[in-house]
This record gives C-alpha cells, structure tokens and sequence, in this order.
C-alpha cells in the first residue's frame, strides 16, 4: 500500500468522524477524527519528499500536521469549533476522495511509450 493510498483513506475517515460530530455529540469521534486526520496529514507530509531523503521525509512528516494543526487552530478562534471540525473534515472527505480518483494506474506511466525514441536524430 502506497503512502498516498494510507494517507487517502485516513483522511476519509478521519473527515466523516469530524463530519458526524455535528449530528451526534460525541468524544470518541471527536479523538478517532483528530488521530486519524493526523495520520493523514503526516503521511501526505512524507509522500511530498523523495524517498531517497528521509531525515528530510521525518521532517516533514512532522512539520506537515502541525502547519495543518494551527491553521485549523486559527480558524477555531473564529467559529464555533464543531462547526468548524466538521467543515474541515469535510474538505478532508473531498481532497480525499479527489486524490482517490486521481490515483495513477498501477503499471501505467502517462507520456511514456516504448519504442518511441529510436535515439537516431
């Protein structure tokens, strides 16, 4: 499972726990969707930087949830927190499902063909 795939799914979830706390009045949501879109947000952090720098992919793995963190802060400040919760989960819910939908195919590189480039010029 690839690094966009755990981030999507987290973030599906994690959103409609938030989303479901303006119907329902609940902790255990409200910690489910914290967790989870924390995971999320770590995970895409990483998936931003290249494989091949991982104390840079740590860094961001970190640094990524806490910018999402305190802009979410900021904009609780503002409203009601639930409120706000549950319009952020449901951006959570929407980039997620965007970032489902374009998925690359697996074994499928776009622009690249085989035998295209014969290498004479």
């Amino acid at each position: 499972m690839s690094l966009r795939s755990v981030a999507t799914a987290f973030g599906l979830v994690g959103g409609l726990c938030w989303v479901a706390r303006i119907l329902v009045e609940s902790e255990v949501l409200e910690w489910a969707g914290f967790v989870l879109l924390g995971v999320a947000a770590a995970v895409a952090g990483a998936a931003l930087v290249s494989s091949s720098a991982l104390p840079l992919r740590l860094l961001v793995a970190v640094a990524f949830p806490l910018l999402v963190w305190s802009v979410l802060e900021l904009l609780r400040d503002a409203g009601a927190d639930r409120t706000i919760d549950a319009l952020f989960g449901a951006a959570a819910v929407v980039v997620s499902i965007v970032a489902f939908i374009r998925r690359p195919v697996r074994g499928h590189h776009s622009g690249h063909h085989s035998g295209s480039h014969s290498g004479n010029h």
